[in-house]
């Protein structure tokens, strides 16, 4: 293996040495077609051409100029003194001092250069070709201003910036041109000043080597675009690829890039565009290029790469120092937005030959060619460095980026044709396995119905039998085994006629059928399944109507699977059965109210093993073979299938078979009405017995209720079962639960949101829920937890398993249910040593004031104890009147006591003995008395009212005492591990929770009251 390894490393080696020649060589063969180094060189100013044939090729006037810094001068006998200057290079060195007064970030200054040339008669005249000259130039000839660019002032108040490539043409007829530049720029930029030299010679050649760069560059520009349209059609139209959008950002953007700089071609198609965008934007699609190159990179790399790999931060930063060079760039801050781009020029190439490294030694299919597009880009990106400080300067050379593009669309035809083979190679796959499915459900279905058959045959056969010998429940619960085996029976059919049908097997035994009598076979045979659901069928066929020529069990299994699809998606309302002749076929239509279909299901609801989103499948189940079974029998009769259907509206299904050849001729009647109720499942209740765990089953299927409900029932359980969720939050409100036992995948309300509604109102511990699902997956169960369950259950459901898992469940809400009402009951034993005290002092104080209130007195705080103390307070409910006997009696006392600082009113007006929680009235008193008037120096008032009205009766015991903040008020209904006193509100209206639904209603305001109020249902 890492022979084999080396050896590959050795081949990309060679091969890569190979190709940079090959660039090198290429190169240098431009080079020496467009640069002459025997050219002579400006010396102390003076560029002596004399002798030098460039009839045929311009020159660039390169090598040592005179420059006048801080001068505008265009005298033949300046006042300053000169500089000598290289040209191409920069200027700053030369304008270090200023004059007095001047700005220092504003420069200019004056180029020259004296050009010695043979006077030749001709009629062509010169040319000078002036590339790049920051930031504003005004060209001189022989002291004649030829060309403006901009305007050049000494301040930055008159300057005007222009920057674009201009020529300037003027007559041969001379042997010395004086050439003067005068030039300007309101920055130290790095490319400020005279950068790229100047073609210079006659008209006719240098236009051709300006013809010849121009050419070049759009040839680029062209293959980059072409490149750029064809891989954003490929992304949009076929293939949604990250990488292959950051590859046609990269292709538009280096486009963008040759069209900006260089000969700057887009100046020419717009003239309008400021300098200052001009620029931002040639430095935006520099940065852009290279950043999407490096996430074109990193795309590629995503399987292996790391979160926390240094390679993976390195990409971080790049994307970070782009987004902040944008930003600085837009805001235009130049001494930082030049210094990012340098660093963000720094950091990715070194990021590409970085990650093209990992991706060609992870063996990614093609990657050399991504290696060869990388060497042409860089090696292209050092030559135009060399052009751009000067040190070469040739027309623009096109083959590099040509290259780098050929290589990038052979590695993506390398990886199409590789995903081509293996999308060929999966597909063949998939037909084996796809048959071999087949295969399997095949066998797995005739495997199955003879011991099914079996299971329904005994079963069958003891109800008929042994029916004097059962008992009821025995009964149903055999009814309920014969109803289940049938079911699977239909699967197993469905399997095993979806693999005759695909072989070609089924042949049909067509007679004339009587189609009123199939229809009304079916629908007889539905009832049973409509079951819990409002639902009529309204079968619209005449008795009279003409026979069809068809397969009388094939035509029954249409219409059954039609009918049954319609039960599965409605959950009341109406399915309409009719029938019609057009010509020589007849229509039956199946309609229905359900839910109806989208237009997307639509595409694909006739193929096999195809079902509509999980709302659908979780009302109708199912394996998706009924409606393809349906369609392809239809077929196989001559026919053809249709649907219509409206999202929330209904579908219908109507299908033509041949019209039979007896009554063929008969003009059907108006069509009859003939309905069939459904059987509606009512809320269920088991038995009722005193003492028994209530638990309520919420499941939309009524077989699974039914199921449920016997094996629980069988246990010594009271059970209450429901279709919808909606249904269970209303039941949950009457009575006390110990478990809710619901299904997760129901219609218009899940079992999660179920759960999460039952927990607003109860704790874990307080009502346990247990789920029902099909789905056995890690993500399911986690979800069902989450949203507080407490257990779950996997269908089909074992009896002892759920028996087991019920009783534990409930156990825990007995203990739990147990303990609140203990802590009730110990609560009120719990009788305060000083109010005894009190009492007792009042009672001695009355046996010399007042005898005979003291006599009243010790009778009611007899009654208080004898209230207190009773057995009746550990049941869950008492009556009112007990109740309230109980608060009249501490009321007395408590007016006793103190007298005019407690004053109570009484507002009761209850005709019915209602039950409420023992010492609920007595506790919620008791609070506003001492923590509510008492608390204030001068007492306050109580009012005590029961009402009644809307079928329930309202406690409220208010007081204008003291008061309290709302954070205080949610406080007291809050139960905290470090809370070890005042949990009587607590208590009560965790009591009143679990009775009921709903606790205590409690509002207050600081210095004026409080008020304490809560309703029982009469």
């Amino acid at each position: 293996m890492s022979n084999l390894l080396s050896m590959k490393r050795k081949k990309i080696l060679i091969l890569t040495t190979s190709f940079l020649l090959a660039l090198v060589g290429l190169r240098f063969l431009w080079a020496n077609l467009y640069y002459d180094t025997n050219l002579p060189q400006a010396e102390g100013g003076v560029l002596d051409l004399r002798g030098v044939d460039f009839a045929d090729d311009s020159i660039q006037l390169v090598g040592e100029w005179m420059f006048y810094p801080w001068s505008l001068e265009n005298k033949e006998q300046p006042d300053n003194m000169p500089v000598y200057i290289t040209v191409p290079g920069k200027w700053q060195e030369s304008l270090t001092d200023p004059p007095t007064g001047e700005d220092r970030s504003f420069l200019y200054g004056t180029y020259r250069l004296r050009i010695v040339v043979d006077k030749v008669r001709t009629n062509e005249p010169y040319t000078l070709y002036i590339k790049d000259i920051r930031s504003a130039s005004t060209v001189f000839i022989n002291g004649e201003k030829v060309m403006e660019q901009g305007k050049v002032a000494t301040n930055e108040r008159d300057y005007i910036q222009q920057v674009r490539p201009f020529k300037v043409t003027f007559d041969s007829e001379v042997d010395v041109i004086d050439l003067s530049i005068q030039v300007a720029d309101n920055g130290p930029s790095t490319r400020s000043g005279m950068q790229i030299p100047i073609q210079f010679g006659y008209a006719s050649a240098v236009e051709k080597s300006h013809t010849v760069a121009l050419m070049s560059q759009i040839l680029s520009v062209s293959i980059l675009l072409l490149h750029f349209v064809f891989a954003i059609i490929i992304y949009i139209g076929f293939s949604r690829r990250s990488e292959l959008l950051y590859l046609a950002i990269v292709f538009g953007s280096a486009a963008m890039s040759i069209l900006m700089d260089d000969d700057r071609i887009l100046l020419y198609l717009f003239p309008s565009i400021h300098p200052f965008w001009w620029m931002k934007l040639v430095y935006f699609f520099y940065a852009t290029s290279i950043l999407f190159l490096v996430l074109f990179f990193k795309k590629l790399l995503e399987d292996e790469l790391k979160a926390t790999s240094l390679l993976s931060r390195l990409y971080r930063l790049l994307i970070f120092l782009y987004s902040s060079f944008v930003f600085v760039l837009l805001l235009d801050i130049k001494p930082v937005s030049e210094k990012l781009f340098i660093l963000f020029y720094f950091v990715g190439p070194i990021l590409i030959p970085i990650s093209l490294l990992k991706i060609v030694s992870k063996g990614t299919s093609g990657s050399i060619y991504l290696l060869f597009a990388t060497i042409s880009i860089a090696v292209n990106v050092v030559c135009a460095y060399f052009n751009t400080i000067g040190l070469v300067v040739l027309p623009y050379y096109p083959f590099n980026m040509i290259i780098a593009v050929i290589c990038f669309a052979v590695f993506w035809f390398k990886q199409f044709f590789q995903t081509a083979e293996e999308s060929k190679a999966l597909a063949a796959r998939l037909l084996r396995v796809n048959q071999k499915k087949d295969e399997f459900l095949a066998n797995t279905s005739h495997e199955l119905r003879n011991p099914l058959h079996g299971i329904i045959n005994i079963s069958q056969t003891i109800y008929e039998t042994e029916s004097e010998h059962l008992s009821d429940e025995s009964k149903r619960n055999m009814e309920t085994l014969i109803s289940v085996s049938k079911r699977m029976s239909y699967i197993l059919n469905d399997l095993f006629d979806i693999q005759q049908l695909k072989e070609g097997d089924i042949q049909l035994t067509v007679t004339d059928v009587d189609l009123s009598s199939v229809v009304a076979s079916v629908v007889d045979m539905m009832r049973l399944m409509t079951e819990g659901k409002d639902i009529s069928f309204n079968i619209h066929i005449n008795d009279d109507f003409p026979y069809v020529k068809a397969d009388e069990n094939r035509l029954f299994q249409i219409v059954f699977n039609l009918i049954h699809n319609a039960v599965k998606y409605s959950e009341c309302g109406e399915i309409t059965i009719s029938a019609e002749m057009e010509g020589e076929m007849a229509r039956v239509s199946v309609k229905d109210t359900g839910i109806g279909i989208d237009k997307e299901t639509l595409k694909s609801i006739f193929l096999p093993y195809e079902q509509a989103d999980s709302s659908m499948t979780a009302m109708g189940g199912g394996i998706g073979l009924g409606l393809s079974i349906c369609e392809q029998l239809v077929r196989l009769h001559g026919g053809k299938l249709d649907v219509q259907s409206t999202v929330a509206e209904g579908s219908t299904f109507s299908f033509v078979i041949p019209l039979g050849d007896e009554r063929k001729g008969l003009i059907p009647k108006l069509p009859g009405l003939y309905q069939v109720p459904a059987k509606s499942l009512e809320l269920t209740t088991g038995l009722q017995m005193e003492g028994l765990p209530r638990i309520l089953v919420v499941d939309d299927d009524p077989l699974n209720l039914t199921i449920v409900q016997r094996i629980l029932m069988a246990s010594q359980f009271e059970v209450s079962t429901c279709t919808s969720g909606m249904a269970a939050l209303n039941l949950l409100s009457k009575g006390k639960w110990d478990l809710v036992l619901t299904d997760v995948m129901m219609p218009k309300m899940s079992g999660y949101e179920l759960t999460e509604k039952i927990r607003e109102r109860y704790s874990m511990a307080e009502l346990p829920i247990m789920m029902l699902t099909a789905r056995s997956q890690l993500e399911d169960i986690q979800t069902g937890f989450y949203y507080g369950a407490n257990d779950y259950i996997i269908k089909p459901v074992d009896k002892v398993e759920l028996v087991v898992r019920v009783r534990a469940l409930t156990d825990l809400g007995k203990s739990m249910s147990d303990r609140v009402m203990m802590e009730a009951a110990w609560l009120q034993a719990q009788i305060q040593p000083h109010f005894l005290y009190n009492t007792l002092n009042t009672i001695a104080a009355l046996s010399e004031e007042d005898p005979e209130k003291m006599v009243k007195l010790i009778n009611e705080f007899g009654n208080y104890l004898n209230a207190s103390f009773t057995t009746r307070n550990l049941k869950k409910l008492v009556p009112l009147k007990n109740e309230l006997d109980l608060v009249r009696s501490y009321v007395f006392i408590e007016e006793e006591r103190f007298g005019d600082r407690l004053e109570v009113e009484w507002q009761v007006a209850v005709d019915t003995n209602v039950l409420v929680p023992p010492f609920a009235i007595q506790t919620l008193v008791e609070n506003a008395v001492n923590h509510g008037v008492l608390r204030l120096p001068d007492g306050g008032a109580v009012k005590i009212s029961v009402n009644e009205k809307d079928g329930s009766v309202e406690v409220s015991i208010a007081d204008d005492g003291v008061g309290m903040e709302q954070e205080k008020v949610r406080e007291l209904l809050e139960k905290t591990e470090r809370r070890s006193k005042g949990i009587g509100l607590l208590n009560t209206d965790k009591r009143l929770q679990q009775l009921f639904g709903k606790g205590l209603t409690i509002t207050s305001e600081p210095g004026v009251g409080t008020t304490v109020s809560f309703t029982v249902p009469v």
